[in-house]
């Protein structure tokens, strides 16, 4: 007896020493019986500090790095690296360690790092019930800030206040600043998973070893580039005039996220705040070190050329802003796991998100067909321009009738170039229609009686643009932040050059516009540029950074969706709430070489809460592959009409619409109408609950009613879930 009570002594210590092992080790393992969360008081050299119903945060005062820790799976992801392969000079460890990231502005060389490894860094850490904050000053430099990190029941944020950054001296400024610019990050492929690339619609960057192929990853500005900083692009063009390269993508939305999927815990990062003045960073491996990462970079300053003469020859100089943006700098990061733990779980969680800030409201996702009409257009004529009419109001009705007997009664249409003086008589500030298309009163008629037979006809608005050739633009026009005034070059041959209207300008004339319009009964308003151009500017000796461009469209377009029925061609993600349709949904991505697979991210966080429209047909070299990406999207179509030939815009600044007849696409409208029309009918307003790629070209989207479209890409016919799907088809199913 005395035997076996000695035996389970020595098992009772055994156990307790392996408890206590487990509280001490640096790399906890997954799957036991307990919370491995509750028994850790460390993680890879990180202190435990605060916890949520379903995390847990540890911290590195040295670095301020972070673990995040699912309490329900002891998975956890890290903002440092915690393997070193030794390949990393001192910069770089203290990039890959530091839980902010800065360059710094030193006689305009704006490429020096600050960080907090290899600083003299002096840092006030007060712990809170949720997390942390952390006064930090570098010495050397004479600048600091506060850090403030908490957990939440959804994962973790960190947020810079605005008015906790100062800068002291007179020869160190920040450029810069990137927050946990590592957290999530993976060594080579020691991880499966992707990271979400915010391109397009959506992108995925895969773990894998990348074998060092890239010299660069994604940088993207969220809401575009800025042309009150950006110099004109060297373009490719073909004999001197035609430009040759597409645009890239824009950041529609301020998101991007990893997914460990073997681990089964991911994030989405949302940027809260200073998003206007932020890029986001996904950077495979390889690209300058080998770790995979993702983060939001900060914007405080910028580097521009001032010339010095109006001599385009003479010189000019280097030099930056002098006084820095101002906005708080905020990062959400909603933490997934199991199988929520993927780009369908972040998609739902920013769908999620969006719903309970009231940055997302249900519309009216009804299924239509876009069929948009270009009205007129001008070419040049021995003294000025003489009109060209492509499709008048009464061609319109006779359209709208031939579809009815096709059966196609569900319709939606933007009418382009209806305004006196045609397409680019811009900007617009009465309801004044070019007699040719059959003035006012046949147009408004037209709206009304559309409207009876439940066919929305909206007119089409660039609130940001001016002609010079057209309008008086000696005032209210963009300069650029070096005075010098930006113009938007056309490589047409009749309007070359286009202006841009200072935020407020295009306020005053959206006003005095609505006001014209809507006294004829009529309120139904397709909005563009100002729904997707963001940018610094001066005026009158001022300069404006893009938060005040942001906060300009944000309350003009607020008010306009009050006064009008408003949609919006391709809406930026702040301006989502006050429009009823989302216009020219990308559905591909820049196509950079290391991205390894489009996603429709964009289009399942809308589906279901607004109609979302494809761009064009028209324009689509592989129109089935483009139909399979509405399908799989659950995107409705669009199609750019005119009654005339469009051989006829020849000599017009709408030269590049080379197929818009309506005898040409009359069939194909009719046959996506029934297609798509009877798909959406199965999914009833349902959102998108799941997206998978099952290989061999084969795509599964689940929708919150149950019903399962799949999409076969593939050369062959395959066989899934008991359905058989044609090469370059598609079936649904539940």
């Amino acid at each position: 007896m005395a035997h076996k009570r000695i035996a389970k002594i020595i098992t009772s210590l055994l156990a307790s020493a392996l408890v206590l092992g487990l509280m001490q080790t640096s790399t906890l393992p997954f799957g036991l019986g307990l919370s491995v969360s509750e028994a850790a008081t460390e993680i890879n050299g990180h202190t435990f500090v605060a916890e949520s119903t379903g995390y847990r945060l540890y911290m590195d005062e040295s670095d301020l790095s972070l673990v995040v820790e699912d309490k329900e799976t002891g998975a956890y992801m890290e903002s440092s690296i915690s393997h070193d392969d030794g390949k990393n000079n001192a910069s770089w460890i203290g990039a890959m360690k530091s839980a902010v990231v800065l360059t710094m502005i030193n006689g305009n060389d704006d490429t020096q790092q600050a960080d907090l490894i290899n600083d003299d860094v002096k840092k006030d850490i007060k712990y809170t019930d949720k997390g942390f904050t952390a006064d930090l000053y570098w010495n050397k430099y004479r600048f600091g800030m506060t850090l403030e990190v908490e957990i939440t029941d959804e994962g973790v944020t960190a947020r810079i206040p605005d008015e906790s950054i100062h800068e002291d001296g007179d020869s160190y400024y920040i450029g810069t600043i990137a927050i946990y610019p590592y957290m999530g990050n993976s060594y080579l492929d020691s991880k499966e998973g992707y990271i979400l690339v915010p391109d397009g619609n959506g992108a995925l960057i895969y773990l894998n070893d990348k074998e060092g192929r890239f010299k660069s990853g994604f940088s993207g500005m969220i809401y575009g580039n800025d042309i009150g900083f950006d110099e004109s692009d060297v373009t490719t063009l073909l004999k001197d005039r035609y430009n040759t390269i597409s645009d890239s993508e824009k950041v529609i939305a301020p998101v991007f996220g990893i997914a460990h999927t073997d681990d089964k815990i991911a994030y989405l990062g949302i940027v809260e705040e200073g998003e206007a003045r932020a890029s986001i960073e996904c950077i495979p491996n390889g690209v300058s070190v080998d770790y995979n990462r993702a983060y939001a970079k900060f914007t405080l300053r910028k580097t521009y050329t001032q010339p010095t003469s109006n001599n385009s020859t003479a010189g000019s100089l280097h030099i930056f802003e002098s006084e820095r943006s101002h906005s708080d700098l905020k990062v959400r990061y909603i933490f997934l796991s199991g199988g929520s733990a993927d780009y369908s779980g972040m998609a739902n969680a920013y769908r999620e998100y969006l719903v309970t800030n009231g940055l997302l409201t249900a519309s009216d996702t009804s299924y239509k067909t876009r069929v948009d009409f270009l009205g007129t257009e001008r070419e040049s004529w021995v003294l000025g321009t003489t009109p060209v009419v492509m499709t008048t109001a009464d061609d319109v009705r006779e359209i709208y009738d031939d579809l009815e007997s096709e059966a196609v009664t569900d319709i939606l249409s933007v009418y382009k170039g209806w305004q006196k003086g045609g397409l680019y008589d811009l900007p617009i500030s009465a309801y004044s229609v070019e007699s040719k298309i059959g003035g006012k009163a046949k147009l408004t008629d037209l709206i009304n009686d559309s409207k009876e037979k439940g066919i929305d006809l909206y007119l089409y608005n660039d609130a940001l643009l001016i002609n010079p050739d057209e309008k008086n633009a000696t005032f209210n026009v963009v300069k650029k932040i070096n005075k010098r005034r930006f113009e938007l070059t056309t490589y047409m041959d009749v309007y070359k050059n286009l202006l841009y209207l200072i935020p407020s300008r295009s306020d005053e004339l959206l006003g005095r516009f609505i006001k014209s319009y809507t006294k004829k009964g009529v309120d139904n308003l397709a909005l563009a540029g100002v729904t997707n151009t963001l940018f610094s500017y001066n005026y009158s000796g001022n300069n404006y950074s893009r938060y005040d461009t942001q906060s300009s469209y944000a309350a003009t377009l607020s008010e306009v969706s009050k006064n009008t029925n408003l949609i919006m061609e391709q809406p930026f993600a702040y301006l989502w709430a006050d429009t009823n349709a989302f216009l020219d949904m990308p559905l591909y991505t820049s196509a950079y070489i290391f991205e390894d697979e489009s996603v429709p991210f964009l289009s399942m966080v809308l589906k279901g809460s607004m109609p979302v429209y494809a761009e064009y047909v028209n324009f689509e070299a592989n129109k089935q592959e483009f139909f399979l990406k509405m399908v799989e999207s659950g995107s409705y179509p669009s199609f750019y009409i005119t009654k005339e030939s469009s051989s006829e815009l020849i000599y017009t600044n709408s030269s590049d619409i080379y197929s818009s007849e309506y005898s040409s696409y009359r069939s194909t409208i009719a046959e996506y109408d029934e297609k798509l029309g009877e798909l959406n009918e199965k999914l009833s307003g349902a959102t998108i609950e799941k997206h998978e790629i099952l290989g061999d070209g084969v795509t599964r989207v689940t929708y919150s009613n149950g019903v399962k479209v799949y999409i076969n890409y593939g050369s062959k016919e395959t066989e899934v879930d008991g359905l058989t799907i044609g090469s370059m088809s598609y079936e649904v199913g539940r």
